[in-house]
């Protein structure tokens, strides 16, 4: 009898154990796999973000499951989203995002990145070029067309114009270590970089700063950069959309409450070479209130630059922007 017992109870067990297990696979099924294009594996203001949220299980906790894909940015993040390959895009040049939305692509702007320029503009430290505007008729890089960089370049070029100074030439040269090749070997003469990239090299003496995103002036309230998603796929899965950018949130908050943790899960996720002291130092660059994810501001700005430049043909109506931007998804 007490080994019917005994067996009765480990059957009991073990059909408890078995109800068990599928649990977590049935938890971990519930999430919504979301594919992020994220522009680059080691910057302060999106690639880190997605490690922190990760790491700390703020996905998790939203019900999302976050596959990120590192892009060179700009075109390449709007084509995935716009292709359904990737639901959301994150840190993309907001006129971008606005050229491919006017050619009836399925997509909305559902956060800012950052508002501000927070790129700098550098040269080798042998030439003469010491401030602002030295740049005038000189070469100064950005990435690509429609990028936050192009922006700032152009609205470089236009400050100076302004000062009754030549205006700077820009350079389409692509990321960060492009770029650094291209200013040493005379390509451009002025390059563009984000903290921490190039710090050491400034701090060595190899590289002097002679712009910073401050230092222009059309660039200081405008959301250069936005997160934007698939139409289609908020459509189906609103609450995805919701539970991804509360994660997100959560994220920012936590860099600068921790940074030294941050530091740590930075350099191990994007494999970093650069010391704890360095990366630090970037906080130095960035400000929370400046990555809040809402509001979107400057898109007048934006958008007569796009007209000025050829990337738009005329102004959006106001039905147009209130179909662009969608900022329901922010809580």
């Amino acid at each position: 009898m007490k080994q019917k017992l005994r067996d009765g109870t480990f059957a009991l067990v073990a059909f408890f154990l078995c109800l068990g297990a599928p649990a977590s696979s049935l938890a971990a099924s519930a999430r919504t796999k979301i594919v992020v294009v994220v522009p680059h594996r080691v910057l302060f203001t999106v690639a880190v973000p997605v490690y922190i949220a990760q790491e700390k299980g703020f996905y998790r906790e939203n019900n999302v499951e976050v596959d990120a894909v590192f892009t060179r940015g700009g075109g390449e993040n709007v084509q995935a989203v716009v292709s359904g390959d990737a639901q959301i895009g994150l840190a993309t040049g907001t006129l971008a995002v606005i050229s491919a939305f006017v050619k009836k692509a399925p997509i909305k702007i559902a956060a800012a990145e950052i508002t501000g320029m927070d790129a700098y503009w550098y040269v080798q430290s042998s030439t003469s070029i010491r401030r602002f505007d030295d740049l005038a008729g000189k070469k100064v890089a950005y990435s690509r067309p429609g990028a936050s960089t192009h922006m700032a370049v152009l609205a470089i070029a236009d400050q100076l114009k302004a000062k009754g100074l030549k205006p700077a030439e820009p350079v389409s040269l692509g990321g960060i270590p492009e770029v650094y090749t291209a200013v040493r070997t005379g390509q451009a003469d002025a390059g563009w970089s984000v903290a921490p990239f190039q710090l050491d090299r400034v701090e060595k003496g190899e590289l002097r700063v002679v712009v910073r995103g401050d230092d222009i002036a059309a660039m200081r309230d405008i959301t250069a950069r936005g997160h934007f998603f698939n139409n289609d796929f908020a459509a189906r899965s609103p609450e995805a959309v919701r539970g991804f950018f509360r994660a997100q949130q959560r994220a920012l908050d936590y860099m600068f409450e921790h940074k030294e943790d941050t530091v740590k899960i930075w350099i191990r996720r994007a494999e970093l070479k650069l010391p704890e002291s360095a990366l630090l130092k970037t906080w130095e660059y960035y400000n929370r209130a400046a990555m809040t994810l809402k509001p979107i501001r400057g898109m007048q700005s934006i958008i007569e630059d796009g007209i000025k430049n050829n990337f738009l043909k005329q102004p959006l109506t106001q039905a147009e922007l209130n179909q662009l931007i969608d900022l329901s998804y922010l809580q």
